[in-house]
């Protein structure tokens, strides 16, 4: 075993740590780029068969504002 007392060593002695935290998002974006392909769903979407709205010849649009003027 390897016992150091306090003080000795620096975080470049001891790079673990950020081994273990690279190696864990690169399996997890392993394992998303593998399944991503897997996830598209085939829908079939509706579509309107209504007729366009005739349009109004006689109607009149009258905006009024919060101080009563048109």
């Amino acid at each position: 075993m390897n016992f150091q007392r306090a003080g000795e060593g620096t975080a470049r002695d001891q790079p673990g740590p950020l081994i273990d935290v690279m190696m864990v998002i690169l399996i997890f974006l392993m394992i998303t780029t593998t399944y991503s392909k897997y996830t598209e769903l085939q829908i079939n979407l509706p579509t309107a068969d209504a007729e366009k709205q005739l349009e109004r010849a006689n109607e009149i649009t009258v905006l009024v504002s919060a101080q009563g003027s048109t």
